[in-house]
């Protein structure tokens, strides 16, 4: 009985573990996310798949272990917000993030401004669905 069950579930569980591997998959580096990385939020949605839009935050996760966040804009005429910093890979599962710069540029009330206060964001466990990632904060900073 118990060998009838484990090979029901291993299709299962190997599903799983090709879908989250799919996460630290490079490709051209570029995903949509729910909000630029930043300091305030505990979750994050990663779409799986490149989107494209006028205003839409993208996430740049890099083989080197470096990350880059930022807005974008068809026309170039907005106040962009941007992070880069380093994230590690705990397990296939789990990453932590931390902000080594972060700021705003563009037409942007009070202008320009950039933060090189380096901030340990904490680790994340991540969550896969068919369509997207979801990144939630399991500890605190």
């Amino acid at each position: 009985m118990k060998k009838i069950l484990f090979l029901l579930l291993l299709p299962i569980t190997c599903f799983a573990q090709s879908e989250i591997s799919n996460f630290w998959e490079y490709g051209d580096g570029s995903r949509g996310i729910s909000t630029v990385i930043n300091d305030q939020d505990d979750s994050y949605m990663i779409i799986k798949d490149k989107i494209e839009g006028s205003f839409v935050p993208i996430l740049y996760l890099n083989p080197d272990g470096t990350f880059y966040s930022t807005t974008t804009s068809e026309c170039g005429n907005d106040c962009f917000y941007h992070s880069s910093g380093t994230f590690k890979k705990i397990d296939e599962t789990h990453i932590q993030l931390q902000i080594k710069e972060s700021g705003q540029a563009g037409l942007c009330r009070g202008g320009s401004i950039t933060n090189t206060e380096p901030r340990d964001l904490g680790i994340f466990e991540i969550k896969t669905y068919e369509d997207r990632y979801i990144l939630i904060k399991i500890n605190s900073k």
